[in-house]
């Protein structure tokens, strides 16, 4: 099998904080979309085929909080107006617009088709 990615590796080809990475990879790897091997070999690679990994279901899983306005948060109350404006179900429509156009796709759409893409992240042909 080929080597995975190390942090060290993706942090400089990305020129993003190993710190931060180290985060999200762990994150990444609960949800079982990475997998993560140490030793000789090993890094992070992908656990699923990337046309099994909804971009919708992944967002929703990687964001705690979709709040747009402060009436769709954890704390609503703290808005004088709420249940007295139309804007909180018009905000929550357009969210779910949002999501249902990010649950058509997969992580294979957004990478396929792009052969300078696949080469910058050493996707095989």
């Amino acid at each position: 099998a080929p080597e995975g990615s190390t942090i060290p590796q993706i942090a400089e080809a990305y020129d993003v904080s190993e710190h931060h990475l180290r985060k999200v990879t762990l994150h990444l790897t609960k949800l079982g979309l990475v997998d993560s091997t140490r030793g000789k070999g090993g890094g992070l690679k992908l656990a699923k085929d990337p046309s099994k990994i909804s971009i919708g279901w992944a967002m929703r899983r990687l964001e705690p909080d979709f709040a747009i306005a402060e009436c769709m948060g954890a704390e609503p109350q703290k808005c004088a107006i709420t249940g007295n404006c139309g804007l909180q179900s018009i905000l929550m429509e357009a969210l779910g617009g949002w999501f249902s156009v990010l649950d058509k796709y997969t992580l294979a759409d957004a990478i396929n088709g792009s052969r300078r893409l696949n080469r910058l992240l050493k996707i095989p042909a």
